[in-house]
Protein backbone atom coordinates (compact mmCIF):
# COMPACT_ATOMS: atom_id res chain seq x y z
CA UNK A 1 0.00 0.00 0.00
CA UNK A 2 1.24 3.48 -0.88
CA UNK A 3 2.00 5.60 2.17
CA UNK A 4 -0.33 8.42 1.11
CA UNK A 5 -3.16 5.91 0.59
CA UNK A 6 -2.66 4.75 4.17
CA UNK A 7 -2.52 8.32 5.51
CA UNK A 8 -5.77 9.39 3.82
CA UNK A 9 -7.57 6.04 4.08
CA UNK A 10 -7.02 5.27 7.77
CA UNK A 11 -10.05 5.76 10.02
CA UNK A 12 -10.62 5.61 13.76
CA UNK A 13 -12.54 2.38 14.37
CA UNK A 14 -14.78 1.93 17.41
CA UNK A 15 -16.66 -1.21 16.39
CA UNK A 16 -14.64 -4.39 16.07
CA UNK A 17 -15.39 -7.95 15.00
CA UNK A 18 -14.73 -10.62 17.64
CA UNK A 19 -12.07 -12.25 15.44
CA UNK A 20 -8.63 -12.20 17.08
CA UNK A 21 -5.69 -10.38 15.52
CA UNK A 22 -3.15 -13.06 14.41
CA UNK A 23 0.14 -12.93 16.27
CA UNK A 24 2.19 -12.51 13.11
CA UNK A 25 0.10 -9.48 12.13
CA UNK A 26 0.41 -8.01 15.63
CA UNK A 27 4.19 -8.40 15.53
CA UNK A 28 4.35 -6.50 12.23
CA UNK A 29 2.39 -3.65 13.78
CA UNK A 30 4.67 -3.57 16.82
CA UNK A 31 7.74 -3.68 14.60
CA UNK A 32 6.46 -0.62 12.74
CA UNK A 33 6.24 1.16 16.10
CA UNK A 34 9.85 0.18 16.85
CA UNK A 35 11.03 1.97 13.71
CA UNK A 36 9.47 5.30 14.67
CA UNK A 37 11.77 8.24 15.51
CA UNK A 38 12.32 9.05 19.18
CA UNK A 39 14.12 11.85 20.99
CA UNK A 40 17.87 11.22 20.68
CA UNK A 41 16.94 7.70 19.51
CA UNK A 42 16.53 6.64 23.15
CA UNK A 43 13.55 4.38 22.30
CA UNK A 44 12.29 4.49 25.87
CA UNK A 45 8.85 3.19 24.96
CA UNK A 46 7.27 0.07 26.43
CA UNK A 47 4.31 -1.71 24.83
CA UNK A 48 1.97 -3.90 26.91
CA UNK A 49 -0.21 -6.14 24.73
CA UNK A 50 -3.54 -7.05 26.33
CA UNK A 51 -5.98 -9.65 24.99
CA UNK A 52 -7.48 -10.99 28.22
CA UNK A 53 -11.13 -9.92 28.50
CA UNK A 54 -11.08 -9.33 32.26
CA UNK A 55 -7.97 -7.16 32.03
CA UNK A 56 -9.52 -5.11 29.24
CA UNK A 57 -12.63 -4.66 31.37
CA UNK A 58 -10.54 -3.45 34.32
CA UNK A 59 -8.68 -0.98 32.09
CA UNK A 60 -11.91 0.43 30.69
CA UNK A 61 -13.91 0.56 33.92
CA UNK A 62 -11.20 1.59 36.38
CA UNK A 63 -8.84 3.75 34.34
CA UNK A 64 -10.50 4.92 31.13
CA UNK A 65 -14.00 6.37 31.65
CA UNK A 66 -15.69 2.98 31.06
CA UNK A 67 -15.19 3.28 27.30
CA UNK A 68 -16.82 0.15 25.97
CA UNK A 69 -14.78 -0.14 22.77
CA UNK A 70 -11.76 -0.91 24.98
CA UNK A 71 -13.61 -3.99 26.19
CA UNK A 72 -14.77 -5.02 22.72
CA UNK A 73 -11.49 -4.62 20.83
CA UNK A 74 -9.73 -8.02 20.54
CA UNK A 75 -6.32 -6.45 21.32
CA UNK A 76 -5.12 -3.42 23.24
CA UNK A 77 -1.59 -2.07 23.09
CA UNK A 78 -0.92 0.17 26.07
CA UNK A 79 1.92 2.54 25.24
CA UNK A 80 4.24 3.66 28.05
CA UNK A 81 7.35 5.84 27.96
CA UNK A 82 10.05 6.13 30.61
CA UNK A 83 10.54 9.88 30.82
CA UNK A 84 12.78 9.59 33.90
CA UNK A 85 15.64 8.95 31.48
CA UNK A 86 14.90 11.99 29.36
CA UNK A 87 16.88 15.18 29.69
CA UNK A 88 14.83 17.90 31.39
CA UNK A 89 15.47 21.60 31.01
CA UNK A 90 14.25 22.72 34.42
CA UNK A 91 14.84 26.39 33.65
CA UNK A 92 12.84 26.35 30.42
CA UNK A 93 9.57 24.98 29.08
CA UNK A 94 9.15 21.22 28.90
CA UNK A 95 9.57 19.83 25.40
CA UNK A 96 7.53 16.71 26.22
CA UNK A 97 10.05 14.46 24.48
CA UNK A 98 8.33 11.35 25.85
CA UNK A 99 4.91 12.25 24.43
CA UNK A 100 6.35 13.19 21.04
CA UNK A 101 8.35 9.97 20.83
CA UNK A 102 5.46 7.75 21.91
CA UNK A 103 3.08 9.53 19.51
CA UNK A 104 5.39 8.80 16.57
CA UNK A 105 5.32 5.10 17.46
CA UNK A 106 1.53 5.14 17.80
CA UNK A 107 1.04 6.73 14.39
CA UNK A 108 3.31 4.09 12.84
CA UNK A 109 1.09 1.43 14.45
CA UNK A 110 -2.09 3.01 13.10
CA UNK A 111 -0.76 3.19 9.54
CA UNK A 112 0.71 -0.32 9.64
CA UNK A 113 -2.55 -1.72 11.02
CA UNK A 114 -4.56 -0.11 8.21
CA UNK A 115 -2.17 -1.46 5.58
CA UNK A 116 -2.66 -4.95 7.07
CA UNK A 117 -6.46 -4.72 7.10
CA UNK A 118 -6.73 -4.10 10.84
CA UNK A 119 -8.81 -1.31 12.36
CA UNK A 120 -7.28 0.84 15.07
CA UNK A 121 -8.25 3.53 17.55
CA UNK A 122 -5.85 5.93 19.25
CA UNK A 123 -7.25 6.34 22.78
CA UNK A 124 -5.86 9.33 24.66
CA UNK A 125 -8.45 9.57 27.44
CA UNK A 126 -6.80 7.81 30.37
CA UNK A 127 -8.55 9.02 33.51
CA UNK A 128 -6.34 7.38 36.13
CA UNK A 129 -2.76 6.63 35.08
CA UNK A 130 -1.74 5.03 38.37
CA UNK A 131 -4.66 2.59 38.26
CA UNK A 132 -3.62 1.63 34.74
CA UNK A 133 -0.06 1.04 35.93
CA UNK A 134 -1.34 -1.07 38.83
CA UNK A 135 -3.60 -3.20 36.60
CA UNK A 136 -0.69 -3.97 34.26
CA UNK A 137 1.97 -4.15 37.03
CA UNK A 138 4.03 -1.38 35.45
CA UNK A 139 6.50 0.56 37.67
CA UNK A 140 5.15 3.97 38.74
CA UNK A 141 8.03 5.85 37.13
CA UNK A 142 6.96 4.69 33.66
CA UNK A 143 3.94 6.73 32.64
CA UNK A 144 1.26 5.64 30.17
CA UNK A 145 0.80 7.88 27.13
CA UNK A 146 -2.11 6.28 25.24
CA UNK A 147 -3.80 3.03 24.27
CA UNK A 148 -4.14 1.59 20.77
CA UNK A 149 -7.20 -0.62 20.26
CA UNK A 150 -6.85 -3.13 17.43
CA UNK A 151 -9.19 -5.52 15.65
CA UNK A 152 -10.90 -6.32 12.37
CA UNK A 153 -13.28 -3.40 11.67
CA UNK A 154 -17.04 -3.84 11.92
CA UNK A 155 -17.74 -0.40 10.48
CA UNK A 156 -16.57 1.74 7.59
CA UNK A 157 -16.70 5.35 8.77
CA UNK A 158 -16.71 8.15 6.26
CA UNK A 159 -13.77 10.53 6.26
CA UNK A 160 -14.35 13.32 8.78
CA UNK A 161 -13.86 16.83 7.41
CA UNK A 162 -10.40 18.37 7.38
CA UNK A 163 -9.55 22.03 7.63
CA UNK A 164 -8.38 23.40 4.27
CA UNK A 165 -4.64 23.96 3.97
CA UNK A 166 -5.03 27.69 3.52
CA UNK A 167 -6.65 27.94 6.95
CA UNK A 168 -3.74 26.38 8.83
CA UNK A 169 -0.53 26.95 6.83
CA UNK A 170 1.45 30.14 7.49
CA UNK A 171 4.45 31.29 5.47
CA UNK A 172 7.37 33.09 7.10
CA UNK A 173 5.19 34.63 9.86
CA UNK A 174 2.01 33.62 11.66
CA UNK A 175 -1.12 35.13 10.11
CA UNK A 176 -4.58 35.74 11.52
CA UNK A 177 -6.45 32.55 12.49
CA UNK A 178 -9.07 31.47 9.96
CA UNK A 179 -11.99 29.08 10.06
CA UNK A 180 -11.69 28.58 13.82
CA UNK A 181 -13.92 29.16 16.84
CA UNK A 182 -13.73 30.61 20.37
CA UNK A 183 -12.61 28.50 23.32
CA UNK A 184 -15.63 29.61 25.34
CA UNK A 185 -18.61 27.79 26.85
CA UNK A 186 -20.81 30.85 26.25
CA UNK A 187 -22.54 30.61 22.82
CA UNK A 188 -23.18 34.37 22.90
CA UNK A 189 -19.44 34.82 22.27
CA UNK A 190 -19.66 32.78 19.06
CA UNK A 191 -20.80 33.74 15.58
CA UNK A 192 -23.13 31.46 13.64
CA UNK A 193 -20.33 30.59 11.19
CA UNK A 194 -18.01 29.68 14.07
CA UNK A 195 -20.67 27.41 15.53
CA UNK A 196 -21.22 25.81 12.12
CA UNK A 197 -17.48 25.14 11.84
CA UNK A 198 -17.42 23.51 15.26
CA UNK A 199 -20.49 21.36 14.59
CA UNK A 200 -19.09 20.27 11.23
CA UNK A 201 -15.73 19.20 12.66
CA UNK A 202 -15.90 18.29 16.33
CA UNK A 203 -19.23 16.50 16.48
CA UNK A 204 -17.60 13.68 14.52
CA UNK A 205 -15.94 12.74 17.79
CA UNK A 206 -17.11 9.36 19.02
CA UNK A 207 -17.84 7.85 15.65
CA UNK A 208 -21.18 6.12 15.27
CA UNK A 209 -23.75 6.78 17.99
CA UNK A 210 -25.59 3.93 19.70
CA UNK A 211 -28.24 3.57 22.44
CA UNK A 212 -25.64 4.16 25.19
CA UNK A 213 -23.77 6.99 23.48
CA UNK A 214 -25.78 9.67 21.71
CA UNK A 215 -23.70 12.88 22.00
CA UNK A 216 -26.79 14.27 23.72
CA UNK A 217 -27.78 15.23 27.24
CA UNK A 218 -29.63 11.91 27.59
CA UNK A 219 -28.91 8.57 25.96
CA UNK A 220 -31.57 6.38 24.37
CA UNK A 221 -31.83 4.04 27.34
CA UNK A 222 -32.61 6.76 29.87
CA UNK A 223 -36.05 7.55 31.29
CA UNK A 224 -35.64 11.16 30.18
CA UNK A 225 -35.13 10.12 26.54
CA UNK A 226 -38.30 8.05 26.63
CA UNK A 227 -40.09 11.01 28.21
CA UNK A 228 -39.08 13.22 25.27
CA UNK A 229 -40.22 10.62 22.76
CA UNK A 230 -43.56 10.21 24.54
CA UNK A 231 -43.91 14.00 24.42
CA UNK A 232 -43.45 13.81 20.63
CA UNK A 233 -45.87 10.92 20.17
CA UNK A 234 -48.58 12.76 22.10
CA UNK A 235 -48.67 15.71 19.68
CA UNK A 236 -47.55 14.15 16.38
CA UNK A 237 -50.13 12.99 13.84
CA UNK A 238 -49.71 10.70 10.79
CA UNK A 239 -49.96 13.67 8.41
CA UNK A 240 -47.92 16.23 10.36
CA UNK A 241 -44.94 17.91 8.73
CA UNK A 242 -42.27 17.82 11.44
CA UNK A 243 -39.21 20.07 11.68
CA UNK A 244 -36.37 18.93 13.97
CA UNK A 245 -34.01 21.76 14.93
CA UNK A 246 -30.25 21.04 14.88
CA UNK A 247 -30.19 17.22 15.19
CA UNK A 248 -26.40 17.39 15.85
CA UNK A 249 -25.30 13.71 15.86
CA UNK A 250 -28.84 12.39 15.38
CA UNK A 251 -29.36 11.15 18.94
CA UNK A 252 -32.93 12.42 19.25
CA UNK A 253 -33.63 12.23 15.52
CA UNK A 254 -33.23 8.44 15.65
CA UNK A 255 -36.06 8.29 18.19
CA UNK A 256 -38.30 10.47 16.04
CA UNK A 257 -37.69 8.40 12.90
CA UNK A 258 -38.48 5.18 14.75
CA UNK A 259 -41.90 6.60 15.57
CA UNK A 260 -43.05 7.64 12.10
CA UNK A 261 -43.97 5.51 9.09
CA UNK A 262 -42.91 8.07 6.49
CA UNK A 263 -39.43 9.50 7.20
CA UNK A 264 -40.00 12.25 4.61
CA UNK A 265 -42.51 13.79 7.00
CA UNK A 266 -39.53 14.87 9.07
CA UNK A 267 -37.42 17.82 7.97
CA UNK A 268 -34.13 18.61 9.73
CA UNK A 269 -32.41 21.97 9.95
CA UNK A 270 -28.64 22.00 10.47
CA UNK A 271 -25.85 24.55 10.33
CA UNK A 272 -23.24 22.46 8.49
CA UNK A 273 -23.25 20.10 5.52
CA UNK A 274 -20.48 18.11 7.20
CA UNK A 275 -22.76 17.65 10.20
CA UNK A 276 -25.46 16.24 7.92
CA UNK A 277 -22.98 13.69 6.53
CA UNK A 278 -22.28 12.57 10.09
CA UNK A 279 -26.00 12.23 10.87
CA UNK A 280 -26.55 10.20 7.70
CA UNK A 281 -23.77 7.84 8.71
CA UNK A 282 -25.40 7.33 12.10
CA UNK A 283 -28.84 6.68 10.61
CA UNK A 284 -27.38 3.85 8.52
CA UNK A 285 -26.26 2.02 11.67
CA UNK A 286 -29.90 1.98 12.83
CA UNK A 287 -31.13 0.96 9.36
CA UNK A 288 -33.30 4.08 9.23
CA UNK A 289 -34.34 5.93 6.09
CA UNK A 290 -33.31 9.55 5.78
CA UNK A 291 -35.49 12.55 6.52
CA UNK A 292 -35.26 15.73 4.42
CA UNK A 293 -32.26 17.88 5.39
CA UNK A 294 -31.95 21.65 5.12
CA UNK A 295 -28.55 23.31 5.67
CA UNK A 296 -28.21 26.94 6.70
CA UNK A 297 -26.26 29.24 4.40
CA UNK A 298 -24.27 32.25 5.52
CA UNK A 299 -24.08 33.90 8.92
CA UNK A 300 -27.84 34.42 9.25
CA UNK A 301 -30.42 31.83 10.22
CA UNK A 302 -32.75 30.88 7.39
CA UNK A 303 -34.85 27.70 7.41
CA UNK A 304 -35.75 26.60 3.88
CA UNK A 305 -38.95 24.88 4.85
CA UNK A 306 -42.48 26.21 5.34
CA UNK A 307 -45.96 25.17 6.48
CA UNK A 308 -44.61 23.11 9.38
CA UNK A 309 -47.13 21.46 11.71
CA UNK A 310 -44.80 20.44 14.55
CA UNK A 311 -41.33 21.64 15.56
CA UNK A 312 -39.07 19.67 17.91
CA UNK A 313 -36.30 21.61 19.62
CA UNK A 314 -34.70 19.55 22.38
CA UNK A 315 -31.89 21.35 24.27
CA UNK A 316 -30.96 23.52 21.27
CA UNK A 317 -31.87 27.13 22.09
CA UNK A 318 -29.26 27.20 24.86
CA UNK A 319 -26.54 26.36 22.32
CA UNK A 320 -27.16 29.24 19.92
CA UNK A 321 -25.51 32.68 19.79
CA UNK A 322 -28.93 34.21 19.16
CA UNK A 323 -31.79 31.97 20.35
CA UNK A 324 -34.28 34.76 19.67
CA UNK A 325 -33.39 34.60 15.96
CA UNK A 326 -34.09 30.86 15.94
CA UNK A 327 -37.47 31.40 17.60
CA UNK A 328 -38.27 34.02 14.95
CA UNK A 329 -37.45 31.52 12.17
CA UNK A 330 -39.52 28.82 13.83
CA UNK A 331 -42.40 31.29 14.10
CA UNK A 332 -42.07 32.16 10.39
CA UNK A 333 -42.18 28.57 9.08
CA UNK A 334 -44.78 27.25 11.54
CA UNK A 335 -48.43 27.07 10.55
CA UNK A 336 -50.79 29.22 12.58
CA UNK A 337 -52.28 26.01 13.93
CA UNK A 338 -48.85 24.42 14.53
CA UNK A 339 -47.06 23.58 17.76
CA UNK A 340 -43.50 23.61 19.09
CA UNK A 341 -42.11 20.98 21.47
CA UNK A 342 -39.30 22.51 23.52
CA UNK A 343 -36.97 20.98 26.09
CA UNK A 344 -34.39 23.02 27.99
CA UNK A 345 -32.41 22.71 31.20
CA UNK A 346 -33.11 25.58 33.56
CA UNK A 347 -30.46 27.20 35.73
CA UNK A 348 -30.30 25.98 39.31
CA UNK A 349 -31.00 27.87 42.50
CA UNK A 350 -27.48 28.47 43.77
CA UNK A 351 -24.36 30.19 42.47
CA UNK A 352 -21.85 27.99 44.32
CA UNK A 353 -21.26 25.92 41.21
CA UNK A 354 -20.29 29.01 39.23
CA UNK A 355 -17.83 30.08 41.93
CA UNK A 356 -16.19 26.67 42.20
CA UNK A 357 -16.12 25.86 38.47
CA UNK A 358 -15.50 29.32 37.00
CA UNK A 359 -11.96 28.60 35.61
CA UNK A 360 -13.11 25.46 33.85
CA UNK A 361 -16.48 26.70 32.67
CA UNK A 362 -14.85 29.62 30.86
CA UNK A 363 -12.78 27.18 28.79
CA UNK A 364 -14.74 24.99 26.39
CA UNK A 365 -12.07 22.31 26.15
CA UNK A 366 -11.73 21.81 29.90
CA UNK A 367 -15.48 21.63 30.45
CA UNK A 368 -18.01 18.85 29.96
CA UNK A 369 -19.14 20.70 26.82
CA UNK A 370 -15.92 20.09 24.89
CA UNK A 371 -17.47 17.61 22.43
CA UNK A 372 -20.97 19.06 22.13
CA UNK A 373 -20.33 22.80 21.91
CA UNK A 374 -21.06 25.91 23.97
CA UNK A 375 -24.19 26.10 26.08
CA UNK A 376 -25.81 28.47 28.56
CA UNK A 377 -28.52 27.77 31.14
CA UNK A 378 -31.57 30.03 31.22
CA UNK A 379 -33.39 30.96 34.39
CA UNK A 380 -37.10 30.23 34.34
CA UNK A 381 -37.84 33.95 34.02
CA UNK A 382 -35.38 34.44 31.15
CA UNK A 383 -36.84 31.48 29.30
CA UNK A 384 -40.45 32.62 29.65
CA UNK A 385 -39.55 36.17 28.61
CA UNK A 386 -37.74 34.87 25.51
CA UNK A 387 -40.75 32.75 24.53
CA UNK A 388 -43.13 35.68 24.98
CA UNK A 389 -40.95 38.07 22.94
CA UNK A 390 -40.82 35.41 20.23
CA UNK A 391 -44.60 35.67 19.88
CA UNK A 392 -45.31 32.28 21.39
CA UNK A 393 -47.31 31.24 24.39
CA UNK A 394 -46.87 28.15 26.55
CA UNK A 395 -50.04 26.06 26.60
CA UNK A 396 -48.53 23.14 28.53
CA UNK A 397 -45.41 22.79 30.68
CA UNK A 398 -43.95 20.31 33.09
CA UNK A 399 -40.70 19.94 35.03
CA UNK A 400 -38.80 16.70 34.80
CA UNK A 401 -36.13 15.45 37.22
CA UNK A 402 -34.18 12.49 35.86
CA UNK A 403 -32.39 11.86 39.18
CA UNK A 404 -35.29 12.40 41.59
CA UNK A 405 -35.99 15.29 43.97
CA UNK A 406 -33.11 14.98 46.46
CA UNK A 407 -30.29 14.57 43.94
CA UNK A 408 -31.81 17.17 41.65
CA UNK A 409 -31.95 19.79 44.42
CA UNK A 410 -28.36 18.98 45.38
CA UNK A 411 -27.22 19.63 41.81
CA UNK A 412 -29.17 22.87 41.68
CA UNK A 413 -27.47 24.18 44.82
CA UNK A 414 -23.92 22.91 44.34
CA UNK A 415 -23.49 22.92 40.57
CA UNK A 416 -26.02 25.46 39.33
CA UNK A 417 -27.73 22.72 37.35
CA UNK A 418 -31.48 22.96 37.14
CA UNK A 419 -34.27 20.71 36.00
CA UNK A 420 -35.54 19.91 32.53
CA UNK A 421 -38.50 21.97 31.41
CA UNK A 422 -40.77 20.47 28.77
CA UNK A 423 -43.03 23.01 27.06
CA UNK A 424 -45.67 22.95 24.32
CA UNK A 425 -45.92 26.26 22.46
CA UNK A 426 -48.31 27.78 19.99
CA UNK A 427 -48.25 31.09 18.12
CA UNK A 428 -49.74 34.25 19.54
Amino acid sequence: MEIFDAITGRRSIRKFASKAVPKEVLLKILDAARWAPSACNRQLWEFVVVTDHDTKRQIADNACFKQKFLKEAPTLIVVFYDDTKERREESGPRKHDSIQSAAAAIQNMNLAAYALGIGSLWVCSIKNMMKLNKILRVPKRIRPVAIVALGYPRETPEAPPRRPLESLVHYEKFQQLQNSYPNSTDPRKWSLNELATFRGEICWYGGTIDPEFTLEKYNMESRAYQKLMAFFEEYDTPKSKVLDILPFGGGYLVGLLKRVEDPKRIHCFELSGSNVRFIRQNLKTFALSEPIFHVNRGNRLRIESEDVDLVTCFFRLEKLPDPEAMLAEIHRVLKDSGHVLLATELRGMGRLGHIVQTPKRKNLHTSRLWSTGPSVLFSKGEFFKMITLGNFKIIHQELYREDGWIKSIGKQIARSEGVTLLALLEKT
